[in-house]
């Protein structure tokens, strides 16, 4: 289902993504697992709250699953931020504003099927590895 509040055509490529050593993210690489494209920032508490739950949504299925959290935030801010919660999952550098693709309610998830099309969007924290996700997740084809 996809949130008519979130913007529903975000243009991936303007944001420039790199992981945090500057390394190119490019989505196409990825078809074929299911992606989500979690936006989050370092001050927001729904972030925090949902981190764990995406890192073991990971950690359970490596093979079917990649999971991109994503912030314009300075590198040394996140890079601080992670070491302060032993987080594990791939961050992501917007090198341009995430609001000049309209990305300002945090967090906001962006689920892409293995086909790389937009299937759903989620706003606010989730229990992304519960039972019933991780059997919705899996279900897309």
């Amino acid at each position: 289902m996809l949130n008519k509040i979130a913007p529903q055509k975000v243009n991936w490529q303007a944001l420039q993504l790199t992981d945090l050593n500057g390394t190119p993210i490019v989505l196409s690489d990825y078809k074929g697992k299911i992606v989500l494209l979690n936006i989050w920032a370092t001050w927001s508490k729904a972030s925090l709250q949902e981190m764990p739950s995406l890192q073991r949504l990971q950690q359970l299925h490596p093979d079917k699953v990649v999971i991109f959290a994503i912030s314009d935030e300075a590198t040394n801010k996140v890079e601080k931020f992670i070491q302060a919660n032993s987080f594990n999952l791939h961050f992501v550098k917007a090198n341009t504003p995430l609001a000049s693709q309209h990305l300002t309610m945090y967090p906001a998830t962006y689920l892409l099927a293995p086909n790389g099309e937009l299937e759903s969007i989620y706003l606010g924290a989730q229990t992304w590895d519960s039972e019933k996700m991780q059997a919705y997740l899996l279900s897309i084809d």
